[in-house]
């Protein structure tokens, strides 16, 4: 017994020794987790991923006690960046990936948080006045991206799975330029399928869930006022409850979290968020 006791505490002790280094994301969770630390003792958070004003990126990982501090390459990292996207696994190799869209239109792929190179994986983009990635959306396995245009048709652009695209997009809506913002929900009706959240220009918060083949389910409104709101998102479970939030921030510049309960609404009463205010997010 005392043999066990001290092999488990050496153990302990060179778990707890451990650099403070970033490992790849479980692929099944990559739609919103951009880093596996090793103190996270295989739990997957949420990560929010942000461009400051100046073009620095920082990733806030959603647990309790940390959602402030940054983690990210740091200020040596600028980005010519207008949008992000944060489609998961996008090239296959089981960690999360995110890409920015340059000003000149050019769409770039960089892997994990300390993904140091940017991959040119698309051309044209600037025409597109929103741009989200919900993860799978037509069902095939791999990760896609959809985009409206400036006469408000919404595209899916269909991945890969190796960090490419698949030939010809698909339209899949029509009318979306009434909408404000359109972000990812992930599977924030918790029905196994990927959804959409958008707000209008009228303040109402919609859920448009996915019907896991490339299609829509009924509409459904889950809030109003959110044209108080300049920037939304939704992470995944950023407070770690077992279910996925919506972050967004208002225009006075205050951050906040609106906790979903799982069924594709909220949860209780927003809370604010200590994170400093971004340029955007994904």
């Amino acid at each position: 017994m005392r043999r066990i006791r001290l092999v488990v505490l050496a153990v302990v002790a060179l778990t707890l020794a451990q650099p403070v280094v970033a490992s790849p994301a479980r692929a099944d969770d990559s739609w919103h987790n951009f880093i596996q630390i090793w103190w996270d003792f295989e739990k997957v958070y949420a990560d929010l991923p942000t461009i400051t004003d100046n073009g620095n990126v920082i990733v806030y990982e959603g647990k309790t006690g940390w959602e402030g501090q940054g983690l990210g390459p740091g200020p040596s990292v600028v980005l010519d960046a207008n949008a992000l996207v944060t489609p998961g696994d996008w090239d296959g190799n089981g960690s999360a990936d995110w890409m920015f869209r340059s000003s000149d239109g050019g769409l770039y792929l960089r892997t994990g948080i300390g993904g140091n190179v940017s991959k040119h994986v698309g051309r044209g983009w600037h025409v597109m006045t929103a741009l989200v990635s919900p993860g799978d959306w037509n069902g095939d396995g791999n990760a896609d991206v959809l985009a409206r245009d400036a006469s408000g048709a919404l595209w899916m652009y269909r991945g890969d799975g190796n960090g490419g695209w698949l030939p010809g997009r698909v339209q899949v809506g029509w009318g979306w330029n009434i909408m404000a913002s359109i972000f990812s929900g992930h599977d924030f009706n918790e029905d196994g399928k990927p959804d959409i959240l958008a707000a209008d220009s009228y303040g109402s918060l919609w859920l448009y869930p996915g019907n896991g083949s490339g299609g829509w389910m009924g509409r459904i409104q889950v809030g109003w006022g959110w044209h108080k709101m300049d920037l939304i998102a939704a992470p995944g479970d950023f407070d770690y409850d077992g279910h996925g939030d919506v972050i967004a921030r208002d225009i006075a510049g205050s951050m906040w979290i609106y906790p979903g309960n799982g069924a594709g609404g909220f949860a209780w009463t927003r809370r604010l968020l200590t994170i400093p205010t971004p340029a955007f997010f994904g």
